[in-house]
């Protein structure tokens, strides 16, 4: 069924060029019938949480011939003035035109700021080339109080030397990750003994893990998909990462979900994805500010 349609805003009109007269086209109409290889063999990867003055998207870095590719790559092939497509935390939202704003707003700590015409945004977004396939699979939030996964991040960090962990799961969330008709769940947990919750410092039990649960055979494992555990005698400054699911969305066109971060330091924000297939995990882009 056709997705539909979404108002697109008007063109703003102190971006540097003008922008041309194009028809928003929903996702739905551009999906090629079964068999077809992807249209698209590259798109940019943009990702906003919030609207700045710009309206603008943070270009991550982008996908090509079936390689994933760093933000300086991505921007010395995209073409502004284009349409691409948006999608948020329930699928597609809808069209607009990206533009050129680096003479108005120069790229600060190695982000690079993609103008686009969107308004709206009230939850992160991710945008790509209009024609480009996106799968998008709804996820289901699970209580975070849930002692059968209290029992499993406390087992996993048991096993990485932890033999009293203190348990502090921060979500769970539970999708078919791979579309094979088979939930995966996700649990981020973060525990830091200094009061300050983005302290530079960690010490003995200390951590930030993200673990899936997966279904293997007839029993379930849990596989680490990030995973920082502090083994410190005495409080050391290394600066940890806090790790927050995110959610889920196929960024290059395979049809399986790839998992998304919200990653906090010490002041310092940022955003990690990660290729998630059957076992094998690979850190697909990053982008980490640290002011």
């Amino acid at each position: 069924m056709p997705a539909p349609a979404m108002p697109v805003a008007t063109p703003r009109s102190d971006f540097p060029e003008t922008a041309p007269t194009l028809t928003p086209i929903s996702p739905a109409s551009l999906l090629p019938a079964e068999g077809d290889q992807p249209s698209l063999s590259f798109s940019p990867i943009l990702y906003r949480k919030y609207a700045d003055r710009f309206f603008a998207f943070q270009l991550l870095g982008g996908f090509r011939d079936g390689v994933w590719i760093k933000d300086e790559d991505a921007l010395a092939q995209l073409q502004y003035e284009q349409w691409v497509d948006v999608f948020d935390v329930n699928g597609w939202f809808g069209n607009t035109l990206i533009h050129d704003v680096s003479t108005l707003d120069p790229p600060y700590c190695g982000i690079y700021l993609i103008g686009s015409d969107m308004m709206e945004s009230l939850s992160w977004q991710f945008a790509f080339y209009q024609g480009w396939q996106v799968t998008h699979r709804p996820w289901t939030d699970i209580s975070v109080d849930s002692s059968t996964y209290s029992q499993a991040v406390a087992d996993w960090l048991i096993d990485q030397g932890i033999s009293d962990p203190s348990v502090q799961i921060t979500r769970v969330l539970r999708v078919d990750l791979e579309g094979d008709g088979v939930d995966e769940v996700f649990i981020s947990a973060s525990y830091f003994k200094q009061p300050n919750p983005f302290s530079p410092l960690a010490e003995f039990g200390d951590y930030s893990i993200v673990l899936m649960r997966k279904v293997s055979g007839n029993s379930v494992v849990t596989i680490p998909i990030v995973a920082d555990v502090y083994h410190f005698s005495q409080p050391e400054a290394v600066f940890p990462l806090t790790y927050q699911l995110s959610g889920f969305l196929d960024l290059n066109q395979d049809g399986n979900l790839e998992v998304i971060l919200d990653v906090s330091r010490w002041e310092g924000t940022g955003l990690i994805v990660f290729e998630v297939k059957d076992r094998n995990i690979f850190q697909a882009l990053t982008e980490v500010c640290v002011e």
